[in-house]
């Protein structure tokens, strides 16, 4: 029982809810960028939140299910066909074997997350199945999903072919816009930078670059000038900080993010806009609201 891969698309990764307790040794969670979005998935297939799932950047994906499997997909920047037929996201259904789903382009959001109810056969590394590929560690022996992988349904019992689908909906504005509001408070080097160059990061509008990862989102539209010189030792980051390089360009911490760094935090994402990060693609642009 297993959905085989014919083409992985842009990045497709094995998640599950991340990696916990070992950010002291630098390994970092890893898991979901969209963590709303998968954890939804996951429920929409009577699944735990922590069973594995697969997180898919953009379009390009082509998956054949070799058995009948009870799937949910959720979140964006994809639409999705199943024999050729739109397959809707925030719900969940029944897919017979042999069927082909593929994911074509759509207009917005970046992350797209399917779920199979019983989760996939992955083994654990310290305690997860959720890849790091940095570290090569987890999911399909520490790599991305690449045509020809097997990936095998964890299914206890035989699906009930009339199963009534669930339609739930997030309401994420990067998966109906490029333009969007990400709010945040002050870092803990906030006051290195002057009151201009504070509203400069306030009032530009700040581009996703093209490089940007599952590690960091770079930020195109100005650079940012400390007020003076400082060296900042080697402390803490996690997810959601922003981080300025020597050069002034900021750098939002995404999922994979390193676990120490020694550039001045500027800023802390709220945690329920880092969902609206996640469904933002390279060429969106951000606006940020201090709260």
């Amino acid at each position: 029982m297993s959905l085989l891969v014919h083409k992985p698309g842009l990045l497709s990764t094995i998640q599950d809810a991340g990696r916990e307790g070992f950010r002291k040794y630098g390994i970092p969670a890893a898991g979901p960028m969209d963590v709303a979005a998968a954890r939804l998935s996951q429920s929409l297939c009577n699944n735990n939140h922590n069973q594995p799932f697969i997180e898919l950047t953009l379009h390009g994906a082509i998956f054949e299910f070799e058995n009948t499997a009870v799937v949910a997909l959720t979140g964006g920047g994809a639409t999705a066909l199943l024999n050729d037929t739109p397959l809707p996201y925030f719900s969940s259904t029944v897919v017979k074997a042999g069927s082909i789903l593929k994911f074509c382009p759509a207009p917005f959001g970046c992350r797209t997350y399917l779920s199979v109810q019983g989760g996939f056969t992955i083994p654990e590394e310290l305690g997860s199945t959720a890849t790091y590929l940095p570290g090569k560690l987890g999911g399909i022996m520490g790599r991305a999903i690449k045509a020809g992988d097997r990936i095998e349904f964890n299914l206890k019992k035989q699906i009930e072919e009339n199963v009534t689908g669930i339609e739930v909906e997030l309401g994420n504005p990067a998966l109906y816009s490029n333009h969007v509001t990400i709010r945040f408070t002050e870092g803990p080097e906030w006051s290195w930078f002057s009151s201009e160059e504070q509203n400069l990061f306030l009032h530009t509008k700040w581009m996703i670059h093209p490089q940007s990862n599952r590690m960091a989102y770079q930020l195109e539209g100005n650079t940012l000038a400390l007020t003076q010189k400082k060296e900042l030792i080697s402390t803490a980051v996690m997810p959601g900080l922003i981080q300025v390089t020597p050069a002034g360009f900021p750098y939002i911490l995404m999922a994979d993010a390193q676990t120490i760094g020694g550039y001045p935090r500027l800023a802390r994402i709220k945690s329920e806009d880092r969902t609206i990060l996640a469904q933002c693609r390279p060429g969106y642009q951000l606006n940020f609201q201090k709260i």
